[in-house]
C-alpha cells in the first residue's frame, strides 16, 4: 500500500512539473504576445486615418486572441486553479480576456463608423444609429470582464505581472462607461441631424475675447436647418441685424435663478448680448431659444454653440481656409487672428469694427462651409473626430435640444456643456467682461491668464475644500486699439466673477487680496454661486479665494471639474488628500494623494475615499493586503 501511494504521489509530482513547465512556456509566450498588442494598440492610437487604426486593432486582437487560448492549455488551467500560487495565472487570464473584451468592442465601433463622416454634404444618420446601437452594445459586454480585473487579487504576484495589472486596470476602467457616452452622444446628435423629421437650429459663434459664462459674447449667428443628415447653414449675421438696444429690450421669462442671477443685465431680454452669462449651456439655450421668438425669429428646435478656439479645431480636420481679404486661416493662427490681428488691423471707427465683424462671419462660413461642402475635400474621420471630441470636452462645442429625450442624450453624451453638480463637490469659474468703463466694451479677455487651483482635505464625514481663482491682465498699457482697450480706463479688464458652490456646503468664505468679502450665497441650478467684480489693471493680477466644508459619506468625495471655454486656456492643479489619521484610496492615487496638474482644457470626475480602519481592521485589512496586494521588494 505505502508503494502504491508514493507511486500516486510521484505520478501528481510529476503531472505537476510538466504543468509547471507547460504553464511557464505558455507564459512567456503570452507575454511576447501581449506586449506585441500594447505596441499595436499604442500605434492605433496615434494613427491619422481609421482604416490604419482598423489594422492596428486587427493586429492586437490577433495576438490577444492568441494569447487566450494558450491560457486555456491545461497546463495554465491546472496551475490557476490551486489556491494562492494559481493567482499569476488568473490575473494574467483575467485581464488578457478583459483587454480582448475591449478591443473586440472597439473594432466592431470602428467597423460600423462611416469613413468618411460626410459623403457629399450628408451625414449618414442610419450609418449613425448602428453606431449607437454598437457602442451600447459594447458597453454592456465589456462590464463584466472589466470588473472582473477590478476584483483581480495580486497578493504574492511578482512585480512584472502586477504592474501589468494595475496598468491594464486604469486603462480598462472607464472603457465601459466610455462606451455607454458614445451611445448617448450618438444618439442625441442623430435626432439633431434631423433624422426623423427637418429640424431648425441656431448657430451661435462665441467670441473668447469678451467673456461670457459659455464661453464668449455672440456678435453672430446663423440660421440652420438640418434634414436626414444634412445640415444647411445660411450666411452668419450680425447679432445687431435681431437685437435691441439696451433701453428698447423685450424680456422673456427665465428660471428664477437665472433671473435673480443675470437678469439686473437684461441677460434674459432680446439684447442677446448677454443670454450666455450662465455657464450652463442647456439653460443659455433654453433662454436664448424664447429671445429668438421675441425678436421675430422661429423658435429653434436646436441650438450649437461654438468659439474661436472650435474654428481652430475643425480647421486642424478640413485644412487652411482663406478670408476675402486673402488671409489664410489655419489651425495654428486662427485664435491669434481673429481675436488680435484683426482688432489690431481695424481702424476704431463704426465702420472698422464692422469690418472686423465681418473677418469673424467670413470666418464662420469659410470652415463650415468647407466641412459641409458637397463638392468639396472630405475631412478624415479620425481627424474630424477627433477634433470635434476635444472641442466638446473643453467646451468650445455644445448642443442643445428641445426634444427632452434627445437632450437628456446629449447631456449623457457630454455634448450638452451642462454645468451640474449632481450632489458632488465641483469646481466651475466663469467670469464675465463688463466692459470699458462706459457703454462701450473691450476685448482684453484673449489677453488674461488663468490659473485654478483647488485642494481637499477629505475626513470621514465632512471635506476641507479651498479654492484659488488667478488671474493675471497680460494686455499692455498701450498700444491697443481703443475698442480693444476700453475708452475710459485704456487696458484695465472689468470682470465679474461667478465661482460655484455645492449645495450642502456650509462655512463659505470667499476673499480676494487677503480681505474676506460679503459675498451673497446665491442658487445656480442645483448648486449655489458666489460672485465678486474686480477691475485689473495692465500687468496685475487678482486672487480669489474660496473657503467651505461639505459633507460626505464615510470618506467618499468626488470632484466635478468644469472649464470655462477660454481663448487661451487656463492652467489647473488639484490636490486631494485624507485627513491626519487616514488614507486616500482611488483611481490615481499616489503616495497618499491625488494630484493633476497641467492645462484645463476638459471636464473631468475625480473620486476618491478617505479611510481609517480600527485596531482590528487594520490587523485584518494587513493580512488581507499581503495576500491580496502585490508586495515590493526593496
Amino acid at each position: 500500500m505505502p508503494s502504491v501511494v508514493r507511486r500516486v504521489l510521484w505520478g501528481l509530482l510529476a503531472v505537476l512539473a510538466v504543468a509547471v513547465v507547460w504553464t511557464v512556456l505558455v507564459l512567456l509566450s503570452v507575454r511576447s504576445d501581449l506586449e506585441s498588442a500594447r505596441e499595436q494598440l499604442v500605434t492605433a492610437a496615434d494613427a491619422e486615418d481609421v482604416t490604419a487604426a482598423r489594422l492596428r486593432i486587427a493586429g492586437a486582437r490577433e495576438r490577444l486572441e492568441r494569447a487566450d487560448r494558450r491560457l486555456a492549455h491545461p497546463g495554465p488551467v491546472l496551475i490557476g486553479a490551486l489556491p494562492v500560487v494559481g493567482r499569476t495565472v488568473d490575473a494574467i487570464a483575467d485581464t488578457t480576456g478583459a483587454t480582448l473584451a475591449v478591443v473586440v468592442s472597439g473594432q466592431q465601433l470602428l467597423a460600423a463608423l462611416p469613413d468618411p463622416l460626410m459623403t457629399e454634404g450628408r451625414i449618414d444618420v442610419a450609418a449613425l444609429r448602428e453606431v449607437a446601437r454598437v457602442a451600447q452594445g459594447a458597453a454592456d459586454r465589456t462590464r463584466g470582464p472589466v470588473a472582473q480585473v477590478e476584483d483581480v487579487e495580486l497578493g504574492l504576484v511578482p512585480d512584472l505581472v502586477a504592474d501589468g495589472v494595475l496598468s491594464a486596470r486604469d486603462r480598462l476602467r472607464g472603457a465601459p462607461a466610455a462606451f455607454a457616452r458614445t451611445a448617448s452622444a450618438v444618439s442625441g446628435l442623430t435626432g439633431v441631424l434631423g433624422a426623423d423629421e427637418p429640424r431648425s437650429m441656431l448657430v451661435m459663434l462665441q467670441n473668447n475675447a469678451e467673456l461670457r459664462g459659455t464661453g464668449g459674447v455672440v456678435t453672430v449667428f446663423a440660421q440652420a436647418t438640418a434634414r436626414d443628415g444634412r445640415l444647411d447653414i445660411g450666411a452668419f449675421r450680425d447679432v445687431k441685424d435681431v437685437a435691441d438696444v439696451s433701453d428698447e429690450v423685450t424680456r422673456v421669462d427665465a428660471p428664477d435663478d437665472y433671473e435673480a442671477l443675470w437678469g439686473p443685465f437684461l441677460a434674459n431680454s432680446t439684447l442677446w448680448l448677454n443670454v450666455n452669462m450662465t455657464p450652463d449651456v442647456p439653460t443659455a439655450s433654453s433662454v436664448l431659444a424664447d429671445v429668438a421668438v421675441a425678436s421675430g425669429l422661429p423658435r429653434p428646435d436646436a441650438v450649437v454653440w461654438l468659439d474661436v478656439p472650435a474654428i481652430a479645431a475643425l480647421l486642424g480636420a478640413t485644412g487652411p481656409v482663406e478670408l476675402p481679404d486673402g488671409t489664410g486661416l489655419t489651425r495654428e493662427n486662427a485664435v491669434r487672428t481673429l481675436l488680435s490681428d484683426t482688432y489690431a488691423d481695424a481702424v476704431d471707427t463704426a465702420e472698422g469694427q464692422a469690418e472686423r465683424r465681418a473677418a469673424l462671419r467670413a470666418a464662420a462660413d469659410a470652415v463650415l462651409g468647407r466641412l459641409l461642402s458637397a463638392d468639396g475635400p472630405q475631412a478624415p474621420l479620425s481627424r474630424l473626430a477627433g477634433a470635434l471630441a476635444d472641442a466638446t470636452a473643453g467646451g468650445h462645442v455644445a448642443l442643445w435640444s428641445d426634444d427632452p429625450d434627445e437632450q437628456r442624450a446629449l447631456v449623457d453624451g457630454g455634448l450638452a456643456g451642462e454645468v451640474a453638480a449632481e450632489g458632488d463637490d465641483l469646481s466651475s469659474v466663469a467670469l464675465q467682461n463688463f466692459g470699458g468703463g462706459n457703454r462701450q466694451g473691450n476685448k482684453l479677455d484673449y489677453y488674461a491668464r488663468r490659473q485654478v487651483t483647488v485642494r481637499v482635505v477629505v475626513g470621514e464625514d465632512e471635506a476641507v475644500v479651498e479654492q484659488e481663482i488667478a488671474v493675471r491682465n497680460t494686455a499692455p498699457p498701450r498700444g491697443l486699439p481703443e475698442y480693444v482697450a476700453g475708452e475710459v480706463s485704456p487696458g484695465t479688464s472689468r470682470n465679474y466673477l461667478a465661482v460655484a458652490v455645492p449645495a450642502g456646503a456650509t462655512g463659505v468664505e470667499l476673499g480676494r487680496a487677503g480681505s474676506r468679502l460679503s459675498a451673497a450665497v446665491q442658487p445656480s441650478g442645483d448648486h449655489t454661486v458666489v460672485t465678486d467684480g474686480l477691475e485689473i489693471s495692465p500687468g496685475a493680477t487678482a486672487t480669489w479665494r474660496l473657503r467651505y466644508r461639505l459633507p460626505v459619506d464615510q470618506g467618499r468625495y468626488r470632484l466635478r471639474l468644469f472649464p470655462q471655454p477660454l481663448a487661451v486656456d487656463s492652467g489647473l492643479y488639484v490636490e486631494i488628500r485624507a485627513a491626519d489619521g487616514r488614507e486616500l484610496r482611488g483611481t490615481g492615487v499616489e503616495d497618499g494623494r491625488l494630484v493633476i496638474s497641467g492645462p484645463f482644457t476638459s471636464r473631468q470626475v475625480l473620486e476618491v475615499e478617505a479611510v481609517r480602519p480600527g485596531l482590528l481592521e487594520r490587523a485584518v485589512d494587513g493580512v488581507r493586503r499581503f495576500w491580496n496586494e502585490p508586495v515590493r521588494l526593496p
